[in-house]
């Protein structure tokens, strides 16, 4: 079965950080291959040496493959569903077992809140930009959004990810808010975000 279902730009756009929904690359996709459907799983690991997609209802662990560049990595596995998936990710000497925050894709910002920021009436739009604790798919964590209408990209800086703005690439929706679901954190994460502009400039700003 051939292990590679993307192309080397796509891939780059995530590597370089230049993607503005890398939800469209990174996570689980449904894909034909031979007649039938399979899930590719994608992931960019930035210090990882080996990785693997686990399936811990079915007991089951899938090599992934490094696919055009040493710390990108994928792999594709016959099932009818995938949810709920992990991430074993071997670092050095180091290994670790994380959901893949690219595997959540429910936005907790709605269609309506998106609509009523739009126009500048969410009188309480607090609730929802910053950061929040909740439960996606049966798995608590903490989920980011910020406003930055003019970034190119948008990353989270954090204890959790070694304050790498490689490893935690946010979404951008239509009105400019960026989010990104983090599993498996609670409160007291010291953390910023690392926004680019269209030039590539970098700047770090403490959630307001």
């Amino acid at each position: 079965m051939s292990m590679t279902t993307i192309a080397p730009e796509q891939v780059n756009s995530i590597v370089w950080n230049q993607h503005n929904d890398p939800f469209e690359i990174l996570g689980s996709h449904p894909i034909e291959q031979d007649g039938k459907t399979v899930w590719a799983v994608r992931a960019y690991l930035p210090n990882a040496s080996a990785a693997w997609v686990v399936l811990p209802e079915q007991r089951k662990e899938y090599p992934m493959q490094t696919v055009h560049h040493p710390q990108f990595f994928e792999c594709t596995i016959e099932t009818a569903e995938l949810a709920n998936y992990q991430l074993r990710i071997k670092e050095g000497e180091h290994e670790r077992v994380i959901y893949d925050p690219y595997a959540f894709r429910s936005p907790h910002l709605t269609d309506f809140d998106l609509h009523l920021f739009k126009e500048g009436n969410h009188h309480r739009i607090y609730e929802k930009l910053g950061a929040h604790p909740t439960e996606i798919d049966g798995v608590k964590g903490v989920y980011f959004a910020v406003w930055a209408p003019n970034a190119r990209n948008v990353s989270l800086l954090a204890d959790f990810n070694l304050w790498d703005g490689r490893k935690n690439q946010m979404r951008k929706g239509r009105t400019g808010v960026w989010e990104l679901f983090i599993p498996e954190i609670g409160v007291g994460e010291h953390y910023k975000y690392e926004i680019k502009n269209f030039e590539g400039h970098i700047y770090e700003k403490s959630d307001p």
